[in-house]
């Protein structure tokens, strides 16, 4: 599957150009609906993975210095034998062995795992990929609910008049992968949800608000709306209560105090 976004997916639901959706596209020109394997594989693969490598390189050169040492004892000097005498040499043929293990590991249970969906819209037909496979085909125009999380870890589902529905797991992973269900609604003639940027920093103000509600009230400070659109004003406003309570800054009307214990005589 071709991992670069492609722009022609967009319809009358989706206002202004920023707003169209951008899905991948498989090589057949079929839209896919979801994070497509290589999207989550090739991050893990191309950064984790080799930072990882580099961390557990030295174990694999302890090894290729031991086999060398070995082969100068039987008497082999060969051209792979001199190639292998620097120890950094030692070392990054061991972090690549490392990396390449560790990725050819990692690749098999995420294609177990993997799920996603294809629209081919010229006929019309949904298709259900599992792993490597096609699970199921069904009729685009039998869709009756689509819904996707925006974030990372959440689910997206599409739901089908008979009361089927097919989850695709990671349907925020990145953009693309979440425009492949505004897409797919769009040619549905479902109502379309707001692109992945949106929702994602909606989603954060509704965490930050809540977290600072809670600290707010670990220490009696009111909360005032204006707070939820200035983070600097709550956080100004709370260190001071905080000093008020910590007996470093005068108290004002209407902020608590801890009140000190009475000297007993």
């Amino acid at each position: 599957m071709s991992a670069a976004p492609d722009p022609a997916a967009s319809g009358p639901a989706a206002s202004g150009p920023a707003a169209e959706p951008r899905p991948r596209r498989t090589r057949r020109g079929r839209l896919v609906v979801g994070p497509t394997l290589g999207a989550r594989y090739l991050p893990g693969a191309l950064v984790g993975l080799p930072l990882l490598a580099l961390l557990l390189g030295a174990f694999p050169a302890a090894g290729i210095q031991a086999w060398r040492f070995g082969r100068l004892r039987a008497g082999e000097d060969d051209l792979l034998v001199r190639l292998l005498a620097p120890g950094i040499v030692q070392y990054l043929v061991g972090a690549l062995a490392v990396w390449a293990l560790v990725a050819v590991w990692a690749l098999v249970p995420l294609i177990i795992v993997h799920r996603t969906v294809l629209l081919d819209v010229e006929s019309g037909t949904l298709r259900r990929i599992r792993g490597l496979r096609t699970a199921g085909v069904r009729l685009s125009a039998d869709v009756v609910r689509i819904e996707a999380d925006a974030v990372r870890g959440g689910i997206g589902v599409i739901a089908f008049a008979d009361g089927e529905e097919w989850v695709v797991p990671e349907s925020g992973w990145d953009a693309a992968s979440f425009d492949g269900f505004r897409a797919l609604q769009v040619h549905a003639g479902l109502p379309v949800q707001p692109p992945r940027a949106v929702l994602v920093a909606a989603h954060r103000r509704a965490h930050r608000i809540a977290r600072d509600q809670e600290s707010a009230a670990r220490i009696g400070m009111p909360w005032e709306q204006a707070y939820e659109d200035d983070p600097s004003a709550f956080l100004a406003e709370f260190d001071r209560r905080r000093r008020v309570l910590g007996g470093k800054e005068p108290a004002r009307p209407g902020d608590l105090t801890r009140s000190r214990p009475r000297d007993r005589g």
